[in-house]
């Protein structure tokens, strides 16, 4: 009885650490409802990404979107998030999120954190868009900024600081773990199983 409360145990630690999430948004310069697709910045593959400087409320992040621009099959993308400047300590980097087989892609891009950062409530953070892999002979690919008027940060261009008072678009907040319907199963069994021990 002792080995199947434990074999239950770990499947349904297993499946809640796999198991979808929901995204809270912590900060944003803009939502997909208030999208203004026009214009865009480079994130180089030599040089400089661009940088967005942020103000978060709660105390970690665990994600990153940001909108890409017709970015073109196969590259490969990631962000890091500094500290104190924006080439400053990178306390992490997300997980690389590479466009799949077919069209170019335009639209948001979700970058995630391999595990959930401690952030300083009301501190300045930067967000460092990058390429990890170019696609074909490009080497350049293109996110969304516009004059978002966010007030908790701004866009930085370390090649040209001619920011023209832009934001890039982006969300920024954390992954609240969900329960999923086979955690839901192993939970109401390890419960059967308890009852039918203590009768």
């Amino acid at each position: 009885m002792k080995r199947k409360l434990a074999i239950l145990g770990a499947l349904l630690a297993t499946h809640l650490a796999f198991g979808q999430g929901t995204f809270v948004y912590d900060q944003q310069s803009s939502d997909v409802n208030h999208f203004d697709g026009d214009d865009s910045v480079p994130i180089p593959f030599w040089g400089a990404p661009p940088v967005q400087s942020f103000t978060p409320s709660l105390s970690g992040i665990g994600f990153i979107e940001v909108w890409g621009m017709d970015i073109p099959t196969f590259t490969a993308l990631a962000v890091n998030l500094r500290e104190s400047s924006p080439d400053g300590a990178i306390l992490g980097t997300t997980h690389t999120v590479t466009i799949p087989r077919g069209t170019n892609y335009s639209g948001p891009l979700s970058f995630l954190f391999p595990g959930q950062i401690s952030l300083v409530p009301g501190q300045v953070y930067y967000m460092e868009p990058f390429m990890v892999k170019p696609a074909g002979y490009g080497t350049s690919c293109h996110i969304n900024a516009f004059y978002y008027n966010y007030a908790g940060g701004r866009y930085i261009d370390r090649d040209n600081d001619n920011t023209k008072s832009l934001d890039l678009w982006f969300r920024e907040g954390i992954v609240v773990p969900e329960p999923g319907t086979m955690a839901l199963v192993l939970l109401g069994a390890s419960c059967f199983i308890w009852r039918r021990r203590r009768q």
